[in-house]
């Protein structure tokens, strides 16, 4: 029987039997998502299913491997639009800069208005590449809007 790892019972076993090499696990279903085809109604299944584990999570090694896998999920499978983000709004202000940094680049790549006054505010941030993804996080959801009819 083979294993489908773009799967929300896989993710589910493998968080209940919670390994040392779990990060690297979701390294392995990150790749899958790279340079992988899938059906696109798994991957949005299972991204969502991402997202609410990566906000959940507490170890930020895992964490951190959680947002890569939503990043490659965005960037190479295409389903950033039929993803709901909203989750991200709140626990914003609680991500280490890091994780931030993963977070606006996935929601601005939603190309949704309604998160640029959440993007706005990390303009100001202390840390030069929190400044920097947010303005490009800005740009890609503006760009979207001069290219509509």
């Amino acid at each position: 029987m083979e294993v489908n790892m773009i799967d929300v019972t896989y993710l589910k076993r493998l968080f209940l039997n919670r390994r040392e090499d779990l990060h690297l696990r979701l390294g392995d279903i990150g790749d899958l998502l790279e340079y992988g085809t899938h059906n696109p109604n798994d991957v949005i299944t299972f991204t969502e299913y991402v997202l609410d584990l990566a906000i959940a999570e507490e170890n930020f090694v895992v964490k951190e491997s959680l947002f890569h896998l939503l990043m490659n999920a965005v960037t190479f499978q295409g389903i950033v639009r039929n993803v709901e983000w909203e989750p991200f709004i709140n626990v914003l202000p609680t991500l280490d800069d890091a994780i931030l940094d993963y977070a606006l680049a996935i929601i601005g790549c939603s190309k949704n208005r309604k998160f640029i006054k959440v993007i706005e505010p990390y303009l100001h941030s202390p840390t030069e590449y929190i400044r920097q993804t947010a303005a490009e996080a800005l740009e890609e959801i503006n760009y979207n809007v001069e290219e509509s009819p």
